[in-house]
């Protein structure tokens, strides 16, 4: 008996062993071990560069963009120019601050570089390419030089447009046009509507003219035009000269011959009282000399000029027509056929041959009648401003020239007379 209680005290103790959860208890364990080796490679990563500056760097390119989604409301060149811009600086900060972060992100940069597109460019659409019912616009205002136009653009989703350029008060154009695709461009002649000059020689405005836009549907925009574009009509010239001496030296001493003289000429605005100084120099170019503060500015407008170098009565030398288009100027030289220069300031006009050191020259023989006061007579015409502004007037600058004068000393000044 005692036997048999042994026996199955055994098989019990095994049943025991083998249902024991040991076996559970270490799977367990082993299950646990991988969690302190990924924590460990969490723990490994980090950023490349300075988190701080990054994060900065990240804000001021989103505060770049945002600035660039304010101007790009102008819409025009400027709106394009202020997309691009912003958008180039603002993305490349993005960009350098996920480098910073460790890497890029190429999911998150595309993204952030898409926001920004919509941010910086999405006003710039809506005004430009997209504009409502509610919305019209004057864009694209330039001076065609060609053409001798302003032109325009207006912009909106509406069938017609009134339009009109006033003045002072004063309707000087006005027009009826149809719309296309919400966009129709204007050309209108500037002599249909100019009436004098928007600054004077120093840049203060005298006068303003307005674009008014009305469309269809009821609603009114207008646009200054920039003053700068309708300053056309000249009022003032000047001219300048320089003697071209030879020097010979023939065994007997050194001897000058007076060859003849380069000139210049301006066309423009500046103020009363500029006039001739002696040596054949002008007050208004002195202006512009190296230490004093330049009182030259750029003019653009359509003209046509001649300048005629004689003593009294004399035929003297006449200089074949310049025509200002714009700011160049244009001519057909007695010695070189074809040449140009910029407008800007006093124009160095040509001659009829050429000196040791390249510049064109007008020769002695062309205009010099003996000693005495000669007058640079410069007459000019303005083009294409409408009959009240298509003037013509002349200035004369006269110097002593004397030449043939038996002391050097006078043969060397030319003072004005």
């Amino acid at each position: 008996m005692g036997g048999l209680l042994d026996k199955a005290n055994a098989v019990k103790d095994a049943e025991i062993v083998e249902e024991s959860p040991a076996p559970v208890k270490a799977d367990t364990k082993a299950e646990a071990l991988p969690k302190p080796v990924e924590s460990k490679t969490d723990s490994s990563s980090s950023p490349a560069g300075n988190p701080d500056t990054a994060m900065k760097l990240n804000l001021g390119g989103w505060v770049v963009i945002l600035l660039g989604a304010i101007l790009s409301l102008q819409g025009g060149a400027w709106g394009f120019l202020a997309v691009s811009v912003v958008l180039v600086l603002g993305i490349g900060a993005i960009v350098q601050a996920d480098r910073m972060r460790g890497g890029l992100n190429k999911p998150k940069l595309y993204a952030s570089i898409g926001v920004a597109l919509l941010i910086a460019g999405g006003p710039y659409a809506l005004v430009m390419l997209f504009p409502s019912n509610a919305n019209i616009a004057i864009t694209d205002v330039a001076i065609d030089e060609d053409n001798d136009e302003l032109d325009f653009a207006i912009r909106g989703s509406f069938t017609s447009v009134e339009l009109k350029i006033e003045s002072d008060g004063e309707v000087l154009w006005e027009s009826s046009e149809d719309m296309s695709n919400n966009l129709k461009r204007i050309n209108v002649p500037i002599k249909d509507f100019f009436a004098g000059n928007t600054e004077d020689f120093d840049g203060s405005v005298l006068k303003t003219y307005t674009i008014h836009a009305t469309s269809s549907n009821g609603n009114e925009v207008q646009l200054d035009i920039n003053s700068r574009h309708l300053s056309r009509q000249a009022l003032n010239g000047g001219v300048q000269f320089t003697p071209y001496v030879s020097t010979d030296n023939n065994g007997d001493g050194a001897s000058t011959t007076y060859e003849g003289i380069r000139v210049e000429a301006f066309v423009g605005l500046f103020a009363d009282g500029e006039k001739e100084m002696d040596d054949g120099k002008h007050s208004y170019a002195a202006s512009g000399s190296s230490g004093a503060t330049s009182k030259i500015r750029a003019f653009a407008g359509q003209q046509v000029f001649t300048l005629t170098v004689s003593k009294e009565s004399s035929g003297g030398y006449t200089h074949p027509d310049v025509n200002m288009n714009g700011d160049v100027a244009s001519w057909t030289s007695d010695f070189s056929g074809a040449a140009s220069s910029p407008v800007f300031g006093f124009i160095t006009l040509s001659g009829t041959a050429i000196d040791n050191e390249g510049f064109e020259y007008i020769e002695s023989n062309k205009f010099f009648d003996g000693d005495g006061c000669y007058d640079f007579t410069l007459t000019v015409t303005n083009q294409n401003l409408g009959d009240d502004f298509s003037t013509s007037f002349t200035v004369v600058n006269s110097w002593e020239i004397n030449w043939e004068s038996q002391e050097p000393e006078d043969r060397k000044k030319h003072p004005t007379c």
